[in-house]
């Protein structure tokens, strides 16, 4: 759902940068990077292929008054040594770390459908096959196996692929098992529904302001047949799939002159449209492995009272936003738990954190410590499908490590 944006040559060979292929339910990647930009590759390190670290990893929960809201602008410059405000401590496991790649391989890591391997884009030397490429969870540090050649963007389970050939629109199943067919709509990106049976994409308008430009939503069946308009949105369109196949996240506004903008749910099988929430500025749109929850940010809205991260119930009707006392990156566990790591100004580290959305619990599994192997490098993690697992890119060797939770 999204291509490659640079590309950089690193030590080894020709790198790719700040990309990322496979969506799972949303368009939108939450916009926030975490740490240090790419860069050439350091010094091999030492291979380590397992950390044990010295310190506890305390499990908190919030108290029922929260912390000062941390706001893009205006981030956190408090200590991070210091106690954080109202959360009360008990000790807990240590997730273990696993080092997977050596050499200061690779970036924007992700999961294989299957949660069996870790997977990223490479070209290794001049003459090597620029794709996908992977490494087993069960065998760290081994040599880096072609997955594809494809480099997306990828359906949900990586069955599809779409490519950009000639100015159009290029869907082919990423075995080769079938030739290629094309989608008729003037060579724009496309998203796939869960199930694979639908596809969709938005027409805009080449210029103006963006926050007002008419943009068209067109949905059609995967092979490209019965295409048709279903919405139209001024500064929007689709944001993501919910998990039916049936419904999806529209974002935008319903007039060019309405001063904020509407998130609403479309359902495709009696047309309906439902509001959920109007506010100005809504960005990093993530919503739940089943959709029906959904976490944003406001940035730079013209009520600055307004900034903040916001936690949306979509199942509940004229449900409310819970407002959070964090900013960070956030990616879902599972449909129930949230990870994210909080922005913590001179943190020695990065710290990960557990929220729980029916409860409001948070744990923090992952202390930020001068110690602690998790420093997140240019904001380069996801989790594994299962909830198992965590990949990210250091920023101390800029190697993909594997963090079993």
């Amino acid at each position: 759902m999204r291509g490659i944006r640079d590309q950089v040559s690193g030590g080894r060979g020709w790198r790719v940068c700040r990309w990322s292929i496979v969506g799972r339910v949303f368009l939108v990647i939450p916009a926030v990077a975490v740490l240090v930009g790419c860069g050439g590759n350091g010094a091999a390190p030492t291979a380590k292929p397992a950390v044990t670290l010295a310190v506890q990893a305390p499990s908190v929960r919030a108290s029922q008054t929260p912390a000062p809201l941390l706001t893009p602008d205006a981030p956190n410059t408090s200590d991070s040594s210091a106690p954080l405000s109202g959360i009360s401590t008990t000790a807990a496991a240590l997730p273990k770390f696993v080092q997977l790649t050596s050499g200061g391989c690779c970036v924007q890591p992700f999961f294989s459908p299957d949660d069996t391997q870790a997977l990223f884009i490479d070209k290794s030397s001049p003459d090597a096959t620029t794709g996908i490429y992977g490494v087993p969870l069960s065998q760290p540090l081994s040599t880096p196996t072609l997955f594809t050649p494809l480099l997306g963007p990828f359906s949900r389970d990586m069955s599809l692929a779409v490519d950009l050939i000639g100015g159009k629109t290029t869907l082919q199943k990423r075995t080769g098992d079938a030739p290629p067919w094309v989608i008729n709509n003037g060579g724009r990106v496309i998203s796939f529904s869960p199930d694979n049976t639908l596809i969709a994409w938005n027409v805009s308008q080449d210029s103006g302001n963006f926050d007002v430009r008419r943009s068209e939503v067109w949905i059609a069946n995967l092979d490209g047949s019965a295409a048709r308009r279903v919405l139209v949105r001024y500064g929007g369109g689709i944001q993501g799939w919910m998990d039916d196949s049936q419904r999806f996240l529209v974002g935008g506004k319903a007039n060019r002159n309405d001063p904020t903008t509407t998130l609403s749910i479309f359902d495709l099988r009696d047309n309906s449209l439902r509001d959920v929430y109007s506010a100005d500025r809504m960005r990093g749109f993530n919503l739940s492995p089943d959709g029906n929850w959904l976490v944003f940010f406001i940035a730079q809205s013209r009520q600055s009272d307004m900034n903040g991260m916001y936690l949306l119930d979509l199942k509940t009707p004229n449900a409310q936003p819970k407002r959070q006392d964090w900013f960070g990156a956030y990616r879902w566990r599972n449909n129930t738990q949230l990870l994210y790591v909080p922005l913590i100004s001179g943190a020695p580290s990065s710290e990960l954190r557990q929220l729980n959305i029916e409860t409001g619990a948070t744990e923090v599994l992952l202390p930020a410590s001068a110690d602690s192997p998790f420093k997140i490098g240019n904001g380069d993690w996801d989790t594994s499908r299962d909830g198992r697992h965590l990949l990210f890119v250091s920023a101390r060797d800029r190697n993909i490590w594997l963090l079993n939770l």
